[in-house]
């Protein structure tokens, strides 16, 4: 949700789109990304709003204002997406690939950094500059230092994937 438009965006799996419902009207609108978008992460500062399509190896960001598109290319199966306001920086953990691309908001330029196996879920600390990456299969998680891109891990227990 960007709370400043009040747009909720809804990632739908299956129809390699995305809904965008307006707050005020709940009035719908549908956006087309890449195949099997998987999460969302939107920058209330610059209103774009970013998506990992899972089998298309790319995160569509869309425009908040126009709802144009570009794709930019990530790793292989990109699963989460979180976004630092503060530096406009967008992080992508590609769980096939086994890293982290970082794509820099005001020019989609990307960076690419090791991770550990499989990562699967992240968040960003914007006032530390610490990103964090879940690792499904390797037991730790990976900090990424936000100015530096230096990466530490950090031993956690195994990650278990819920039941489907």
């Amino acid at each position: 949700m960007n709370p400043i438009t009040n747009k909720i965006f809804v990632a739908n799996y299956s129809s390699a789109n995305v809904t965008v419902i307006d707050g005020a009207t709940n009035t719908v609108t549908t956006v087309a990304v890449g195949a099997n978008p998987r999460g969302i992460a939107v920058n209330p500062v610059t209103n774009k709003i970013y998506v990992p399509n899972a089998n298309s190896s790319s995160v569509t960001v869309i425009d908040g204002v126009t709802n144009e598109t570009i794709a930019v290319s990530v790793g292989t199966s990109p699963y989460a997406v979180a976004v630092n306001p503060v530096t406009n920086k967008i992080y992508v953990a590609n769980s096939k690939s086994n890293n982290v691309t970082i794509i820099d908001g005001a020019t989609n330029n990307t960076t690419t950094i090791a991770a550990g196996t499989y990562p699967y879920a992240m968040a960003v600390n914007p006032v530390t500059n610490q990103i964090y990456v879940a690792n499904y299969n390797s037991a730790n998680v990976t900090v990424i230092d936000g100015a530096t891109n230096g990466t530490t891990a950090v031993a956690q227990g195994r990650v278990l994937m819920p039941s489907r």
